[in-house]
């Protein structure tokens, strides 16, 4: 058999791991962890006609096939001819596709052959061509599960055409004679030149094992399908630490390649054996790919104890994590928002954080591109029906980023309502100052205006009066002037200078007058000036603070988060103040109740005495034999509901908690939907109005509720964002609450 040509392995340099990527066969020497399926599936393939290999995706069937099974078919004298089909509108038929896979591979491995396949069927081709007698050809077509998705879908394979493939297949499995050459080798009796009855051909199909119920419906066709089958599985830890060690080799010990091993064992699994672990080839390689390209990075041959502490689990899932769902959103979209993150929060894991299963439907429609992408990368699993995650080890970092987003909305929420409040304040403000600026406006407006009329008036007023006097003097002077000349009229002129003189001081009245009313004029001129730049200066600060309320917005919020950030800061404080006392209270009223039981005690004790003191003499004196009193029954609670608290951190519980039992009915609705779940500061006055609510009590067996009846309720834990858990208790006596983890309500 001609020698293959293989490529070179990893260059100098490069990863040992080859992340995501299938396994050529030129990596079968850098290729562990399988040798038992492989030992399987040869025999299988070497036994059988037709073989089908089924799996999950991201098991690694593909790289099982190249590395693991062609290398071993070859040293059997076989010929692999892997084949993928294709299925576009510019494509061959398939059965060409075919023919022209068996002539490249026959050319590339210089094999020499009578002819290629031609117009033949593939029945009459490998029955007829003499290479075959020594050889034996192997057609494997991987990730064969397209037939029924890809094909499907195009008009032009899923009618004829498609129908043609499965017949030329079918008679060449099962060995059966084509139609067409039935009638020129039996009714026209032509001599065949080859033995037909032998079958050296062996066909091997590989497909998502979701899809094994649809080539149950082809074993009318082909009955082959029913009898050799392999199904690849997931490894387990024994596989997965075989493939650390010998691919690291001397470059890492046994107690770091654990270490990575346990990077897939979830807290819930931990004491599970390596047997009976499950691990996705697709994650594990990529994981050591990540560890291999740091060690390549930071120029270390030895994968160390202080080189896995620097990358331990949480930041290798991380990373990988964050670069898949980039992707996937960058396939949704090209902004800043990540919709598949949501999607997988949202829809992939449970409240708990355990994965689940999810239906596609059609409001997912915008996500199927980043969905495909989580596919691609064996983030996700797809049955046909449902996706889900492909394996447990993700699941915390989702939830995580859940919490996270839904604390980020919270406070969003609280900067919103407070952004709101601001702006109502201010515009509060705004419409106050413009209520006081208008009724300051009005009446100093009409004060000025009715003082401006006035004066006015008096001006008028004034006016006339100085011009009648002015008129008068005049008419004085003149008389003055005409009787000057009789100087002997000495009467005449004693008359007219006292007339003088009263007119000189009616003038000096009337000029004081004028200057009264002058300052008066001015005065008022100047508060209505005065008046209108106040006017001026209310509207222009109205104008600032509409420019400004933007910014007076900002600081107002900013102010808020400062405030609530001391207030949260002071109710943690005033919160576990209250805690402490109402331990201290709890611990003064059971203090008083064991006293006041202690004392009823006593009390019972005096009595009995005093009534056996009477009783012995009174038996003493007729000597009659004492009577027996019974002693008192001390109450039990029969009917108490234990609270299962535990630490997933191994953190203590400890034992001063509020928490508080409410029932759930109707009087209790608007209380429960009040109190929200990432509350850090609880409503303890409306809490302890809750219609039968009762405090738990701790004691040597941790928190308990005494005398509970069967029902349903809410458990408040008052611990950082404490939130409601929901518990029925189910009949009379006493009963204990399914774990409650105090590590997540705690954050």
């Amino acid at each position: 058999m001609p020698s293959t040509t293989i490529e070179p392995l990893q260059k100098p340099g490069a990863s040992l791991f080859i992340g995501l990527q299938s396994y050529s066969e030129a990596q079968s020497d850098i290729f562990y962890g399988r040798d038992e399926e492989i030992d399987r599936l040869t025999n299988l393939v070497k036994a059988n006609t037709l073989t089908i290999v089924f799996g999950k995706s991201g098991t690694g069937k593909t790289s099982l096939l190249n590395a693991g099974v062609f290398p071993r078919l070859r040293k059997n004298y076989c010929l692999p001819f892997r084949i993928r089909l294709e299925f576009s509108e510019d494509s061959p038929d398939l059965v060409t596709q075919i023919k022209n896979i068996l002539k490249s591979e026959i050319d590339k491995y210089g094999f020499k052959v009578e002819s290629y396949p031609k117009d033949e069927t593939l029945w009459e081709y490998f029955h007829r061509e003499q290479l075959w007698k020594s050889i034996t050809p192997i057609l494997i077509f991987d990730q064969f599960e397209e037939i029924f998705t890809l094909a499907k879908r195009s008009a032009r394979f899923a009618g004829k055409e498609l129908n043609n493939f499965w017949e030329e297949l079918a008679d060449l499995i099962e060995n059966s004679i084509p139609e067409k050459l039935k009638e020129k080798f039996l009714n026209e009796k032509e001599q065949i030149d080859y033995r037909y009855s032998n079958q050296k051909i062996k066909i091997l199909f590989s497909f998502r094992e979701e899809f094994l119920p649809e080539f149950e419906n082809i074993t009318s066709k082909i009955p082959s399908i029913k009898y050799s089958r392999f199904r690849l599985m997931p490894m387990n830890g024994n596989q997965a630490y075989d493939v650390i060690t010998k691919t690291w080799r001397e470059n890492i010990d046994a107690v770091e390649a654990n270490k990575i091993v346990g990077f897939f064992i979830n807290e819930k699994d931990k004491n599970r054996s390596y047997d009976v672990m499950e691990i996705e080839p697709s994650l594990l390689s990529q994981v050591c790919s990540y560890i291999d390209k740091e060690r390549i990075i930071e120029g270390s041959n030895k994968i160390s104890s202080e080189f896995l502490n620097k990358y331990p689990k949480e930041i290798i899932l991380r990373s990988i994590y964050d670069e898949v769902l980039a992707e996937a959103n960058k396939a949704v979209n090209d902004n800043a928002s990540n919709p598949v993150n949501e999607f997988a929060e949202d829809k992939l894991i449970t409240d708990e954080g355990y994965r689940t299963r999810y239906g596609i439907n059609e409001i997912d429609n915008s996500l199927l591109p980043g969905i495909e992408v989580l596919k691609r990368k064996y983030f996700l699993r797809d049955d046909g029906t449902t996706i889900e995650l492909s394996h447990d080890v993700l699941t915390p970092l989702i939830k995580d980023d859940r919490e996270k987003r839904r604390k980020e909305i919270a406070l969003a929420a609280a900067r919103a309502r407070a952004k709101k409040r601001a702006v109502k304040i201010i515009t509060a403000s705004l419409i106050f100052s413009i209520v006081i600026a208008g009724v300051i406006w009005f009446f100093t407006t009409k004060k000025a205006r009715r003082d401006k009329a006035e004066a006015e008036k008096e001006t008028i007023l004034i006016k006339q009066d100085i011009t009648r006097d002015s008129i008068k003097l005049d008419s004085v002077k003149q008389r003055i002037s005409l009787l000057s000349t009789d100087k002997n009229d000495t009467s005449k002129v004693s008359a007219l200078l006292k007339q003088n003189i009263l007119l000189d001081s009616t003038i000096s009245n009337l000029d004081q007058k004028m200057k009264s009313l002058a300052a008066e004029l001015t005065t008022n001129k100047n508060s209505f000036d005065s008046i209108n730049n106040v006017l001026h200066q209310h509207f222009t600060d109205l104008e600032k603070l509409r420019s400004d309320k933007h910014n007076d917005s900002i600081a107002a919020e900013n102010r808020y988060v400062e405030l609530n950030t001391k207030f949260t800061q002071l109710n943690t404080t005033n919160a576990q103040l209250t805690t402490n006392y109402n331990s201290v209270k709890n611990d003064l009223d059971n203090s008083k109740s064991d006293y006041n039981t202690l004392r009823n005690k006593y009390d019972k004790l005096n009595s009995d005495y005093d009534l056996l003191n009477r009783n012995y003499n009174e038996l003493k004196s007729s000597k009659a034999a004492p009577v027996q009193n019974d002693q008192p029954s001390v109450p039990v609670d029969n009917n108490k509901l234990q609270l299962n608290l535990y630490s997933s951190k191994n953190e203590t519980i400890p034992n001063n908690l509020v928490i508080y039992l409410i029932p759930d009915v109707s009087a209790n609705k608007k209380i429960i939907r009040d109190s929200k779940v990432y509350d850090n500061h609880f409503d303890f006055a409306n809490l302890n109005k809750a219609q039968g609510v009762k405090k738990a009590i701790y004691g040597n067996d941790g928190y308990s509720f005494p005398d509970v009846a069967p029902g349903d309720y809410f458990i408040k834990i008052c611990a950082n964002y404490g939130p409601y858990k929901t518990v029925t208790k189910k009949a009379a006596g006493n009963e204990t609450t399914p774990k409650m983890d105090y590590s997540e309500i705690v954050r």
